[in-house]
């Protein structure tokens, strides 16, 4: 956020790798608790197709940037309960809101990690 000349009160979504394991989940949690981010709202998108492994990341910010250019937050599918220690505001339901900016997560095998922010022009 900072190289993007961002705050957190700039991000209007969170597009977490969610693996829905528990180290990688209560990991993003921490981070996004670290960013100010745990009041904007949080979905994963792997419940609607699954792990895809390294093309995971690419697919969600395709996903993520249509929203973007949609004003709507597409839900976390099969999210039911809080499975991590920090409060992360998980969308449960889909709506429609006016999105800037959003920052997207990923984290790959061997410690490949990475955060990016994608925003409207």
């Amino acid at each position: 956020m900072q190289a993007a000349g961002l705050v957190a009160g700039d991000i209007g979504l969170v597009s977490a790798h969610g693996t829905a394991t528990l180290f990688n989940d209560e990991m993003e949690a921490k981070a996004i608790t670290l960013a100010g981010l745990q009041s904007v709202p949080v979905n994963s998108l792997k419940g609607y197709y699954g792990h895809t492994l390294g093309a995971a990341g690419l697919i969600e910010s395709i996903i993520s940037m249509q929203s973007l250019k949609e004003n709507i937050i597409i839900p976390t599918r099969g999210f039911e309960n809080m499975g991590v220690s920090q409060p992360v505001n998980i969308c449960s339901t889909l709506y429609e809101t006016p999105v800037q900016h959003f920052l997207k997560t990923a984290s790959g095998f061997g410690g490949c990690n990475a955060a990016m922010v994608f925003s409207k022009q």
